[in-house]
């Protein structure tokens, strides 16, 4: 068997391959799913739920050990040329959910834009805090699909 140089990995592979994955699970699952054209929509992929879009941004996550959780962002960061400050700016209103894949767990959830703050990263908690706090913890399996 001949093995072939696998593409090298960059950060639009990662998003293309987050976006198959929410998209096949959503199929997988029976919804509708239709495909913006193009790559700057704010969102991703939308489910027809009888006539009424569901807009989803997909996200990776990134796995935080030593804090038992998942991060994702919640805005993206439009560079400015001219010595001109960055722009971060949120998904309120053009997107419904954030659909987000973890591949270190092999899992996908879908988080409402509403849930998570406008212009940072969200945190989706794994497992119970040292502290055992419960107030104002996002726990993953809430969200998972």
């Amino acid at each position: 068997m001949v093995l072939i140089a696998r593409p090298k990995h960059n950060t639009a592979k990662k998003g293309e391959t987050t976006e198959c994955i929410i998209l096949a699970k959503l199929v997988e699952l029976g919804y509708e799913c239709l495909m913006p054209w193009g790559h700057d929509r704010r969102y991703d992929i939308a489910i027809d739920d009888d006539g009424q879009l569901i807009r989803i941004q997909c996200k990776t996550a990134r796995y935080m050990e030593e804090k038992g959780c998942i991060d994702f962002n919640t805005a993206i960061t439009y560079a400015r040329v001219g010595g001109k400050p960055h722009i971060r700016k949120g998904y309120r209103g053009e997107a419904d959910y954030f659909g987000v894949y973890s591949p270190e767990m092999g899992k996908v959830y879908l988080v409402p834009v509403e849930d998570v703050p406008i212009a940072s990263s969200a945190t989706l908690s794994l497992y119970p805090t040292k502290n055992n706090q419960q107030k104002g913890v996002k726990w993953a399996k809430d969200y998972e699909i």
